[in-house]
């Protein structure tokens, strides 16, 4: 009888060694097994987690798009403050007016301290932008402020009273 490669070879009893190998390489199957049924499980917890995650960022951005669509809208106060009414004219000149009233306090606080007048604003202290000195001779000045169309003039021998005026009325209901 002759072999031909298809057939199969005659069966004999298995010898311990085969039987050792056949249950080591079931082993090493069993185990390769486990480890890829493992690492499937991994990756689909990771998906999983991947696809939580997603919809938690889409879902949030979802609601900040809106919120801030709806904010976008409605323009409330607290978040938009409507701007500043421009200030009418005649709270600028008041404004000007008790500027220029307390640059001349200190250039007479200045005149009775040292007996003189000084030969600029700073000299007697005096820190307002806007406010032009001009010294005309040993005892008399004359101050200028000028805001836009806004002018102001006030001489070393006029009245404090007079040139401030109702400024600071004005100046208080502003506030209201």
């Amino acid at each position: 009888m002759s072999h031909d490669a298809t057939s199969l070879p005659p069966k004999t009893s298995a010898t311990p060694e085969k039987k050792a190998l056949l249950e080591a390489f079931d082993s090493v199957m069993k185990n390769q097994a486990e480890e890829r049924d493992a690492e499937l499980r991994a990756a689909k917890a990771r998906r999983r987690a991947r696809t939580r995650l997603g919809a938690l960022t889409w879902t949030s951005l979802t609601i900040l798009a809106l919120v801030g669509g709806y904010l976008w809208m409605t323009k409330p106060d607290w978040l938009f403050p409507t701007a500043a009414q421009p200030e009418s004219a005649e709270l600028r000149q008041a404004s000007l007016r008790i500027g220029v009233a307390a640059a001349a306090q200190h250039i007479k606080r200045f005149q009775r301290v040292s007996g003189r007048l000084p030969e600029t604003l700073a000299e007697a202290g005096v820190s307002i932008r806007g406010i032009t000195y001009h010294r005309l001779g040993l005892d008399t000045y004359r101050l200028e402020a000028d805001e836009g169309e806004l002018h102001v003039s006030l001489g070393s021998h006029d009245s404090l009273p007079i040139f401030v005026g109702k400024s600071f009325e004005v100046i208080g209901r502003r506030s209201r």
